[in-house]
């Protein structure tokens, strides 16, 4: 019995060292967690200090680093993407001192500035030369008529439009070929020849389009085409005798199914029909001019009687100032005289 009480306190007083020597090592560990949470808060602080020192580098030297190169917007540089950190950051609204700038005198243009400011200034010279021979060529193309397959209707007073575009374009010394109820294809042709032929002896290039269309489209006798196809073979890469001379496109139809009611007018004779036109982009080249007989979406409006009311006012403007006006200030008038 003694020993058996011996060996149990034994035991006992080594169970209790092992568990004072666990709770030692427990508080020990709990120490070194809050010191290493500690550390971490204070890395944490001086980490976000130093981001935010970096943040205001990059937003004030992101573009400054960056050589001049024309691009697309929103590209990336580097590894960052402009406007992306908008996806995941707050917009922070910041405040600046406000700040007038007065224009500085001529002496503090830069060599650039400079430049920039003689290639814009307009003289006596900026026109289009006319030390060529001929006018040059321009065609009008018209579709009164099509096929029932289509469902259109024909195109009441467009031979009044027609007969007045010849007599314009042939008072104003040009060239007129005109076409009547082609197909979609056969204009084409006629489009892509004319751009082939030698325009080099010419001033410039004119098309008057009188035809029913949609959106992005124009109608020829069997067919839709699209818009572009008018255009498109006289740019500089597959014209280029008229590189740098006026290339001037009239097109009469509509450009959309809505209706422009504008304010009320008292009705004339006879009776006023529509036509279809496409919708499209003006394209970027140089030297082109697209006159619409509307804006974008919208009818566009001829009398069955006396002709669309777009292409009265433009003969009658051409034919009345073409001696003393330019294009563009004719195209101005037309445009006010509220057709």
């Amino acid at each position: 019995q003694w020993y058996q009480r011996r060996v149990h306190k034994q035991w006992y007083q080594r169970r209790v060292q092992v568990c004072e020597r666990s709770e030692r090592q427990d508080s020990q560990k709990d120490s070194n967690m809050e010191n290493k949470e500690e550390i971490q808060e204070a890395g944490k602080e001086e980490l976000a200090e130093e981001m935010s020192q970096m943040d205001i580098k990059v937003k004030v030297n992101r573009f400054d680093s960056v050589a001049s190169v024309d691009e697309t917007d929103a590209i990336k540089i580097g590894k960052h993407q402009l406007f992306a950190s908008h996806q995941h950051h707050p917009v922070k609204h910041v405040e600046f001192d406000e700040e007038i700038v007065k224009p500085g005198p001529e002496a503090d243009l830069t060599a650039e500035e400079t430049i920039m400011k003689n290639m814009v200034t307009i003289d006596n010279g900026d026109v289009y030369k006319s030390a060529f021979p001929k006018r040059g060529l321009c065609l009008v193309i018209e579709n009164d008529m099509f096929s029932t397959n289509l469902g259109l209707s024909k195109r009441k007073g467009s031979s009044i439009d027609r007969m007045l575009m010849i007599k314009t374009f042939t008072r104003l010394e040009f060239e007129v070929r005109v076409y009547q109820n082609l197909s979609s294809k056969d204009i084409e042709r006629a489009l892509e020849k004319a751009s082939l032929e030698d325009h080099s002896k010419h001033e410039m290039f004119a098309v008057v389009i009188l035809s029913h269309g949609n959106e992005g489209i124009l109608y020829g006798y069997d067919s839709a085409y699209p818009a572009h196809k008018i255009w498109e073979p006289f740019t500089a890469d597959k014209c280029p005798s008229l590189i740098g001379k006026p290339k001037m496109f009239f097109l009469q139809a509509c450009q959309g199914s809505k209706m422009d009611h504008g304010v009320p007018v008292k009705a004339s004779h006879g009776r006023t029909s529509t036509d279809s036109f496409a919708s499209y982009r003006t394209p970027l080249h140089a030297d082109f001019l697209l006159a619409h007989s509307t804006v974008a979406g919208y009818y566009s409006w001829r009398n069955t009687v006396q002709g669309s009311w777009f292409i009265q006012v433009l003969g009658s403007a051409l034919l009345t100032n073409y001696a003393d006006q330019d294009v563009l200030t004719i195209l101005s008038k037309v445009q006010r005289c509220g057709y």
